[in-house]
C-alpha cells in the first residue's frame, strides 16, 4: 500500500508532501499506520471533509490511499478532521518532516 499525504496552509503557506510505501517500512511502522487507518475509518470517510466555517490560517490535507485493489483520497482541515483522522494526519506530517531533514 501506497499513502500520498500533502499539507498545505498554515500561517506561513508552507507546503510538505510525502509518499509512504507501506511495503518498504519496518513491519511495525507499518502495522502503526495501517492501525491508524481503519481507526479513522479511512476508506469510509467522505473525499472531502469542511469545517463548519473556514478557519484562517489551518493547515489543510490531501491523503490519497491506494493498494489492496483500492485508492481513495480526502481532503480535510485541522478543524474539519475527526481526532481518530487527526491521529493520522499527525503521524504522516511527523514522517514527511523526517524525510525532508
Amino acid at each position: 500500500m501506497k499513502i500520498l499525504f500533502e499539507r498545505s496552509g498554515g500561517f506561513a503557506g508552507l507546503k510538505m508532501s510525502t509518499t509512504i510505501d507501506m511495503d518498504s517500512l519496518p513491519e511495525e511502522e507499518a502495522e502503526k499506520l495501517h492501525d491508524l487507518l481503519d481507526e479513522a475509518d479511512f476508506f469510509e470517510l467522505p473525499e472531502l471533509i469542511q469545517p463548519a466555517r473556514p478557519v484562517p490560517d489551518e493547515f489543510t490535507y490531501l491523503i490519497t490511499v491506494e493498494g489492496e485493489g483500492r485508492r481513495h483520497t480526502v481532503r480535510t482541515s485541522d478543524s474539519a478532521a475527526s481526532d481518530e483522522l487527526r491521529m493520522l494526519l499527525n503521524d504522516l506530517a511527523f514522517r514527511a518532516r523526517q524525510r525532508r531533514v
